[in-house]
């Protein structure tokens, strides 16, 4: 029956307009018209339960209850209407019966539980907003005010005594006020759009409900309500509108597994909402007043005070919110420590006040050692927990008189006015003394120390950024020398940052400007004195800084990154050389060539090996890769990387053998083929200690099948040394110097180079 939205919206205007033409044709016949001021409403109400029975079969979850109780207040509603009908039919009498008076009465009640039960389910569903509960209930004591003034306090004044009060028509306006409050309650607990939708459907039906019952008891008190008149289809209207309401609650049913909750924005309409009511107040007051207190005066007051209090709460709630967003602007979440920008503002306010008083501001920036490898290893929670540890620390050395701010990550700051050298080198060591305790975490302990680094104003700095980029220097030279400890920032290490930077810059332009330039080491065997290969070495001629040693300059690339295209350029023009040196007829030579562990832990390494080899049209043979034992940290990677370089059928060996990160069972997994033992061992010949480590190398290197080479042969006693120890290769200034590629030429062409077949 009417299955459809649109079929039951047709079926509800055509009862409508059926209802108001026939009051229209039997208007002056009294008793038809009660006739049909009964039936119709009865047809129409009946088709309305029937669809709202539907909607509780349909809707599965806990609404359906909902639809079932608003379905049994319709079926009271139409039950009265067969009371008056039968009354009329029977009786002859076309008043409204007592029992049907109580009908509608239940239909309202059962309306009032179903809205309340509703309420219930938003209520565990939704936030209650309590801006929107405010609005509530200004909105219902306007309500309850206007409702009284005009309908409830006239019908008790017209009442003789209480008993002989109408208790019927006083229960419009009191049930009415009821389902008025819980509606209003209702449209502002819902927040899901959909849903929305309807409920303002069902909430415009009650509306039109309480409209028509308020006109009704307006007229019974003037006695001018006529039966079965123009008043009577607007009641219709209500109940059908209901009944259309189910079919949008059973279409959001079928959705709402699928439908994302969509909380509905606060708009200006929710702001200026109790202005408007208390505004409509007014006019009534003003409409009504005789300079005598009545409720709607009172109304008005009660209103105006509570508007006022909401007010002072909400200036009270923002002031706050302020001093909140203001700590949150000004102090770290996790140290509950002042952060960067406090330090800034404070730091420019101190050192105003120095310039007028002519004091020193100084300040220690400290960072954590090996923090980042605690976070990394341990997790975030015990990193977490060393920093708030760390700041009581700070708090309890730093003194009273001192700021300390968390900058960020693990670096803490600390601002001290009024400063001298002796009270930062006091702070200082209460500091370092703070740290020597292990820090007690997850059942851990754990040993951090922090670096410090002191800038003081106005010598290292007159602004806030010069001052903390000093002190970030100071505190990286504590850190390069040996940790735990503190520098002060002075004119050698300004000296020192400001020829970094230029460095660093220039480094950049070091490639397209040609500054670049390659020499090469003779490496020979000690026995024949022959040269089997070179070593390709890096050198740097700056037009205005003149020849910048690699030990400079080669940490500052790897620092920066820029060694990756430096290392690639090194590689293509060795590998360039070699192959000159092939067609030349020197087509044993080998070469070898540096590489930094930054380089081998680019992702693109190989592939750019690849290519030059394939490029140049190279055999891969007679090219050596040099690396440094600090590659070996990262075993893993190290012995998926070198497997690769070997498959391509390149060289490798280990430079510096011996001074590093070496370890025997590395030495036995990773695919390795020359040891080069470090100059600092064949120094001294005379020290057997040092002879004993030469033994041992050469035969770790001899026992694994690797060539072994000596670097830093500088006179004939430490070749006859090797040569005793069994070592079969070397290289250093005894042979040759680094020299560029024609000088190599030179002396291979004049015979004091020695080539090996």
């Amino acid at each position: 029956m009417l299955a459809t939205r649109h079929s039951a919206f047709l079926f509800s205007v055509s009862t409508i307009v059926i209802f108001y033409g026939y009051i229209y044709l039997f208007f002056e016949n009294e008793k038809l018209r009660a006739l049909g001021a009964a039936i119709i409403p009865l047809v129409g109400g009946t088709v309305c339960c029937v669809w709202l029975l539907k909607a509780y079969r349909v809707i599965s979850s806990k609404e359906r209850n909902f639809w079932l109780l608003i379905s049994i207040g319709v079926m009271f509603y139409v039950l009265a209407y067969v009371t008056w009908l039968l009354s009329q039919i029977i009786y002859r009498n076309i008043e409204y019966p007592t029992v049907a008076s109580l009908l509608w009465i239940l239909a309202y009640i059962m309306f009032l539980i179903a809205l309340g039960y509703k309420i219930k389910i938003a209520i565990n569903t939704y936030t209650v907003n309590s801006r929107y509960l405010f609005n509530i209930i200004i909105f219902m004591i306007i309500a309850i005010t206007i409702s009284f003034h005009y309908l409830i306090i006239p019908i008790l004044v017209e009442s003789d005594t209480l008993l002989s009060i109408n208790f019927g028509t006083l229960a419009y306006p009191v049930t009415n006020l009821g389902i008025l409050f819980t509606t209003i309650f209702l449209y502002y607990l819902t927040q899901n759009k959909r849903e929305k939708n309807f409920i303002s459907i069902i909430i415009l039906a009650f509306l039109i409900q309480i409209f028509a019952d308020s006109i009704y008891v307006y007229l019974m008190l003037t006695n001018s309500y006529i039966l079965g008149a123009w008043l009577d289809p607007i009641w219709l209207v209500s109940i059908l509108t209901i009944g259309v309401t189910s079919f949008y609650a059973r279409a959001y049913a079928r959705n709402s597994n699928t439908e994302k909750q969509n909380k509905q924005q606060d708009n200006n309409v929710g702001v200026i909402f109790p202005y408007m009511c208390v505004v409509l107040l007014l006019v009534l007051v003003l409409q009504s007043y005789d300079w005598d207190l009545n409720l709607l005066s009172i109304g008005l007051i009660v209103t105006f005070f509570m508007i006022i209090g909401r007010q002072l709460y909400v200036l009270k709630r923002n002031q706050n919110l302020v001093k909140q967003y203001r700590y949150l602007a000004y102090h770290d979440p996790l140290t509950g420590l002042k952060n960067r920008t406090k330090f800034r503002e404070d730091l420019k306010q101190i050192m105003d006040i120095a310039k007028q008083t002519e004091n020193a501001v100084a300040i220690i920036l400290l960072d954590l050692d090996r923090f980042k490898t605690i976070n990394d290893t341990l997790g975030h929670y015990v990193g977490d927990t060393i920093l708030q540890v760390a700041s009581i620390r700070l708090r309890d050395s730093a003194g009273e008189n001192n700021s300390i701010y968390r900058l960020g990550g693990d670096e803490f700051v600390l601002l001290l006015s009024n400063s001298t050298e002796s009270s930062c080198v006091l702070t200082a060591n209460k500091i370092l003394k703070a740290f020597e305790e292990p820090f007690q975490v997850a059942n851990r302990d754990i040993t951090v120390s922090p670096s410090i680094g002191i800038s003081m104003y106005p010598e290292n700095g007159e602004d806030s950024i010069t001052l903390l980029k000093n002190a970030d220097a100071a505190m990286y030279l504590a850190k390069e020398n040996g940790k735990n400890n503190y520098k002060f920032f002075n004119k050698k290490l300004n000296e020192d940052i400001n020829r970094k930077m230029l460095i660093e810059n220039e480094l950049r332009k070091a490639i397209p400007q040609n500054q670049l330039r390659l020499v090469y080491q003779p490496k020979v065997e000690l026995k024949s004195r022959k040269t089997y290969g070179m070593e390709a070495l890096l050198r740097w001629d700056h037009p205005s800084l003149g020849t910048i040693s690699p030990t400079e300059f080669i940490p500052l690339a790897e620092e920066t990154g820029q060694i990756v295209k430096i290392g690639e350029w090194v590689l293509k023009n060795a590998c360039n050389q070699m192959k000159i040196w092939h067609e030349k007829g020197y087509d044993s030579l080998c070469v070898s060539v540096n590489v930094s562990a930054v380089q081998m832990q680019h992702s693109d390494f190989i592939q750019m090996v690849k290519e030059i080899v394939n490029e140049i049209n190279i055999d891969p043979k007679y090219v050596e890769l040099e690396i440094t034992e600090s590659i070996m940290q990262n075993t893993k990677e190290t012995v998926e990387i070198l497997h690769e370089i070997k498959a391509i059928g390149i060289k490798t060996s280990i430079d510096d053998f011996g001074t590093g990160y070496s370890s025997l069972h590395l030495l036995k997994v990773l695919p390795i083929d020359t040891l080069k033992i470090d100059k600092s061992f064949i120094e001294d010949t005379s020290d057997v200690r040092n002879l004993s480590m030469v033994k041992t190398i050469i035969d770790i290197g001899k026992n694994l099948d690797m060539r072994v080479v000596a670097e830093g042969i500088e006179h004939e006693k430490q070749i006859q040394s090797l040569l005793k120890h069994h070592c079969d290769y070397g290289q250093g200034y005894y042979y040759a110097q680094p020299l560029p590629a024609q000088d190599i030429e030179k002396l291979l062409i004049s015979g004091e180079l020695m080539m090996k077949a």
